[in-house]
């Protein structure tokens, strides 16, 4: 699959890339968001991870301010 960068379109090697497994739920119990998180890579094993949890509280949303729309759109095939 090809990386992007702006307007630049490549292949990584995929010897030097890593596979990342996430895992995500809630959990009723203590009403949390919870995510696992391992990236690992064929040659080198266990490359990084992440384990954690959150809360979030649900917001009315309105129309998006032009200021925080992207700067740029790229289009992709």
């Amino acid at each position: 699959m090809p990386s992007h960068e702006g307007p630049v379109s490549f292949r990584f090697p995929l010897a030097l890339s890593g596979r990342a497994t996430l895992r995500e739920r809630f959990d009723d119990a203590d009403g949390r968001f919870h995510i696992d998180l391992e990236v690992h890579n064929d040659r080198f094993g266990f490359l990084f991870g992440y384990r954690g949890s959150f809360v979030c509280e649900w917001m009315p949303a309105g129309p998006v301010p032009p200021r925080l729309l992207p700067l740029r759109h790229e289009p992709r095939v």
